[in-house]
This record gives C-alpha cells, sequence and structure tokens, in this order.
C-alpha cells in the first residue's frame, strides 16, 4: 500500500505544528470528556480499520514469498505479523501525524471541535468498513487511500473555511503519484543485479 510520507517541518512551520498537535488533543479531550459516544466509537472505529488494514497489507508483504514457495502460510503470517507491529510502532507515528494534520487545517476547528472529531470519527469508520469489505472479498485496497481522501471529504462536507491544507493535499498526491514509480525503478534495479549476478554468471553460487 502507498503511504504519504512525513514531512520534515521547516523550522518556521515548527511552532503551527506543535499548535495544531495541541489543538487535536485539547479538542479530542474536551468532546470526549463531555460525549461518552465519543469514546465509544473512537476505539472500536480505530480497531476495525487497523484490523482491516493489517489483513489486506499483510498480503501485500508476504504474498510473493509464498506464492514463490520460500515461506509456508504459518511462517508468513507469524513474520508478517511482526513485521507489521513493529512498523505501526515505530515508524506508524509519522504517518499518522501526516494524516491527522497534512490534509486539513487544524486550527480551522478550533471553535467546533465536536466537528472535528465527528470529522475523524466518520473517516475513521469509512476507511474501516470499506476496507474492510474489500479485504473479505479479496480485493485490493489502500486504507491510506480511503482515510485520507474521507477526511478531505467530510471537511468539505463540513462547510468549515479553510479547512483544506490545499499543499499537503498536493503533496500527498505528489507522493502517492511518486511511490509506484519509484517502486517500479527499484524493482527493475533489484531484478538486473539478480540476473547478472546469479543467473547469467559462468560461475554461479553453490546452493
Amino acid at each position: 500500500e502507498s503511504t504519504p510520507a512525513a514531512r520534515r517541518p521547516l523550522p518556521s512551520q515548527a511552532p503551527q505544528d506543535k499548535e495544531e498537535r495541541r489543538l487535536i488533543r485539547d479538542a479530542c479531550m474536551a468532546v470526549v470528556a463531555t460525549a461518552g459516544w465519543a469514546a465509544a466509537l473512537a476505539y472500536p472505529a480505530a480497531s476495525l480499520l487497523a484490523l482491516a488494514n493489517g489483513a489486506n497489507d499483510i498480503c501485500n508483504s508476504v504474498g510473493t514469498a509464498v506464492g514463490a514457495g520460500a515461506l509456508t502460510m504459518r511462517q508468513a503470517l507469524v513474520l508478517g505479523c511482526i513485521a507489521e507491529a513493529i512498523g505501526a510502532v515505530t515508524i506508524g507515528p509519522f504517518v499518522a501525524q501526516s494524516i491527522a494534520s497534512g490534509q486539513i487545517h487544524v486550527a480551522a476547528f478550533a471553535g467546533s471541535p465536536r466537528t472535528f472529531v465527528l470529522l475523524m470519527l466518520s473517516s475513521l469508520l469509512g476507511a474501516g468498513i470499506s476496507t474492510l469489505l474489500a479485504t473479505l472479498y479479496g480485493a485490493p485496497i489502500s486504507a491510506t487511500h480511503g482515510i485520507v481522501s474521507g477526511i478531505v471529504t467530510v471537511a468539505l462536507l463540513s462547510g468549515t473555511h479553510g479547512a483544506l491544507d490545499l499543499g499537503g493535499i498536493g503533496f500527498t498526491l505528489l507522493g502517492w503519484a511518486a511511490s509506484p514509480l519509484a517502486g517500479l525503478a527499484a524493482g527493475f534495479a533489484v531484478s538486473l543485479l539478480v540476473h547478472r549476478l546469479f543467473l547469467r554468471t559462468r560461475s554461479p553460487p553453490a546452493g
């Protein structure tokens, strides 16, 4: 699955990013403190998306290894679960931050935290349900595409002035367009290297 690249903030952007993170935290805490439904929906929605995304992504990660007979299904599932967990804990927060505040201006919702929480909950549920259904029917899907498009769509429907971060959305779209091209180039380079070092050599390594 492709994911939006986490942008390293410039020095001039750091205070703004810090303020947006504070607004996110304050908005969520304020709504959760006054509305039990927010927490009651947030945890299941996040868990649903995590389950569906993990089930779909692990197929991308180990499908070729299983198909080639390099790994059994059980080995692939064990290794995939370990790698998915490590990746989510170590690198996931960077992507989460990019998704949370890289597509919309959180400051635009400072006066309506309830709208902001509803926006995020709707995006979570929409992405989770669509990813789960696609996985059950064996269709490849990107949960990141789903949640980013969901955030942008719900932000538009909310009618909040200045909600969309057009620069952030453009950066994400650029990453989506560049990532398959970069994968194509990297795959071609590795394939060429394997052919020259192992398949076409006059003295292949003993194995």
